[in-house]
């Protein structure tokens, strides 16, 4: 939807009443119901606050408010000029869930509450709430929803990307998904330009010189290979094989540039996408619970309307494979054969040596705001092993994230089934094989969720 509405007052806090005003009148407008407009404006109110009195602690200053309604909800922007704040402050919370101020409240009031660091251009707050009836749309739009399909004789030309498509994506993406979509550097046309062909490759579909299909493989960091995805066609387009034509220019794109392999992470609400990477020769090898967000809708189907986050089957497409040298936990020692049989990989298992474990443990984590999930990647384990990843683990409990998904390197943790009882302690439990995920490592996959949220009745094979 292409509605931005956006107030700006002084940071005083007399200011905020007008501005929860604004909000109610905008809510109404859009149709967002009543309790979710609530929460909103708690979480306006505690951002707008914080920025007077932290931001602008010794000064006067300005605060710009942006709503930005789409399909399934509305996001808002709180943006300051004032003193800068690390992103460790942000991160570190809730720090206890039995607070009921500040950012603890937004993280329990929001879908999702993420900060950005602006530099010169200070810094923003984004809230996203989610509504759970559609919003009311556009004329505009409905007059484009009800357009004649056009002529399937319509010549489609399937290409790699050029300087000057960056636009066409941006608008293509945002015609299908309003604000909503996760990887949103594909909602900056100058962001698309400068990183293809060093984050990511894509292939766009034309008619003419307009986009109406794009495709693309996002390379994963300190590995040689890359997550297929970001696929879109323009609603008028489909029906014909458009997708499969990108898909085929992306694997072909894929060699070229030497990947040893493309993994995808087919929806299980969408069995399209499972039989289409089946068909390309990928061979599935984890299933993640509750890796899409609940608010994903596919046009017909019911079981994106549930309000329940859905889960993926990780698939993968060899262009090179290597004998690899493994460590095998036995808890998990059936499936792990079994996925590197089906996947045609050899390998050696190595004996479990009883040495003392390191001084330092090695382990980081990447969480998403965005889906409101937390990947912990373990190298190495080490003297109070246990202790630090449990107190990992509660931090990001703590933050609310629906799901925590547990990599365990298969190639330097020889006591990994030390490693694997302590994580079942924590109640993760068996999602598959990352192959090659970094340092050309591959790694065994635990799960834990931390949500009631995760679908169950959306879980197609």
């Amino acid at each position: 939807m292409n509605k931005i509405i956006s107030i700006q007052i002084p940071s005083e806090e007399v200011y905020i009443r007008p501005v929860e005003d604004f909000i109610k009148d905008i809510c109404k407008t859009f149709n967002i119901e009543e309790k979710n407009t609530n929460d909103i404006l708690t979480s306006v109110k505690e951002l707008i606050e914080n920025a007077i009195i932290h931001a602008y602690k010794d000064s006067h200053g300005k605060i710009e408010i942006t709503l930005y309604p789409f399909e399934t909800g509305i996001r808002v922007d709180v943006h300051d000029w004032g003193i800068p704040m690390s992103y460790a402050k942000y991160s570190a919370v809730p720090i206890n869930s039995d607070l009921s101020h500040g950012f603890n409240k937004i993280f329990h009031l929001m879908d999702i509450f993420e900060y950005n660091n602006l530099g010169k251009n200070g810094k923003v707050f984004t809230i996203i709430k989610y509504n759970n009836i559609p919003i009311s749309i556009s004329k505009e739009e409905k007059k484009e929803k009800n357009k004649e399909p056009i002529p399937k004789d319509i010549k489609i030309d399937i290409k790699d990307f050029e300087i000057g498509d960056e636009e066409g994506i941006a608008r293509l993406i945002y015609k299908n998904y309003g604000y909503s979509y996760i990887k949103d550097i594909f909602y900056y046309p100058t962001k698309i330009a400068k990183f293809h062909g060093k984050k990511f490759y894509s292939v766009v579909a034309k008619d003419k010189d307009k986009i109406i299909g794009h495709f693309a493989f996002i390379k994963v960091p300190n590995s040689n290979i890359a997550e297929i995805g970001v696929v879109v066609v323009d609603p008028l387009y489909k029906g014909r094989g458009i997708m499969n034509a990108m898909m085929e220019k992306l694997l072909q794109k894929a060699q070229e540039v030497g990947l040893d392999a493309v993994f995808g992470e087919a929806i299980m609400y969408h069995i399209f996408s499972q039989k289409t990477n089946l068909k390309y020769g990928f061979t599935e090898s984890a299933l993640l619970l509750g890796r899409t967000p609940a608010d994903v809708r596919i046009e017909n189907n019911k079981l994106t309307k549930i309000g329940k986050r859905g889960s993926v089957l990780i698939g993968y497409k060899f262009f090179t494979k290597k004998e690899k040298g493994i460590y095998i936990p036995k808890m998990y020692e059936e499936m792990i054969k079994i996925t590197y049989k089906n996947s045609n990989i050899t390998y050696t298992k190595l004996p479990k040596e009883k040495l003392k474990p390191t001084n330092n443990v090695f382990f980081h984590y990447n969480f998403d705001p965005l889906a409101n999930i937390a990947t912990i990647i373990i190298d190495r384990d080490g003297k109070k092993f246990k202790k630090k990843l449990r107190l990992l683990v509660y931090q990001l409990k703590a933050k609310h994230v629906d799901m925590i998904y547990l990599y365990i390197s298969l190639e330097t943790i020889d006591r990994i089934d030390k490693i694997v009882k302590i994580a079942n302690e924590l109640k993760f439990f068996y999602a598959g094989i990352a192959f090659l995920y970094q340092q050309d490592r591959d790694y065994l996959i635990l799960q834990a969720k931390n949500s009631s949220n995760i679908g169950s009745k959306n879980l197609v094979c």
